[in-house]
């Protein structure tokens, strides 16, 4: 018994240290490894998933026409999202029909649905595009479906919109939608939505896709 004990204190340390442990043949472990240890198994668990993320760095902060396009680091970012992400591509992708929010909602590996990126704006990315779809049959769409995995690209302001629809106000304001918008510094950010037993919950992955300037 005595020459046991070092091997039990061994393995309790190894146990103490590892992270939380996953389900085999979970589907998007490159998000799990990335999620609070005391959140875990209620993901694994979730039915749906829908990823909201606002859109990556684009060329310029005071760039704000639908057309503005991301810049290198942008582009970047959403390389790691996608890697993030993982496959299979995900089962259905939202975006503002503004050009950075469809190129970060791409990174699911899907094609695209937008809506308009505030309503009774019928501008899109291109200029030939004219948007009907508003932000509210998005909602309703993805409530309605039976989806497991939704990535829906968004605004620093309309990301909050989709949190408060979802997880409700007070959770949105916990996570930093206090003014009913993110920070400006605020990117990278990954706000899991999940659900489960036919509530939804809510988790951040901090900067998850945030990449350096020079990277």
């Amino acid at each position: 018994m005595t020459r046991l004990l070092p091997t039990l204190l061994l393995l309790s340390i190894l146990a103490a240290c590892a992270g939380p442990e996953t389900m085999a043949g979970f589907d998007r472990p490159g998000l799990l490894e990335r999620a609070p240890a005391d959140r875990s198994a209620d993901l694994q668990r979730a039915e749906r998933h829908i990823l909201v993320v606002r859109h990556a760095r684009k060329i310029s902060s005071d760039c704000n026409a639908l057309d503005c396009p991301l810049s290198p680091q942008g582009e970047a970012m959403v390389a790691r999202l996608a890697e993030l992400i993982g496959t299979p591509a995900v089962d259905q992708a939202y975006a503002s029909a503004a050009c950075r929010t469809l190129r970060t909602a791409e990174a699911g590996g899907q094609a695209v649905v937008v809506h308009q990126a505030g309503d009774g704006m019928e501008a899109g990315c291109a200029a030939q595009d004219v948007i009907t779809r508003n932000r509210a049959t998005a909602f309703a769409d993805a409530a309605a479906s039976d989806a497991r995995w939704t990535l829906v690209g968004e605004h620093s302001n309309t990301s909050c919109l989709w949190l408060a629809q979802f997880a409700g106000p007070e959770a949105s304001q916990a996570v930093g939608c206090s003014d009913g918008r993110l920070a400006d510094h605020a990117y990278g950010d990954i706000f899991w939505l999940y659900q489960l037993d036919g509530g939804w919950q809510m988790t951040v992955l901090p900067s998850a896709f945030e990449v350096d300037a020079q990277d």
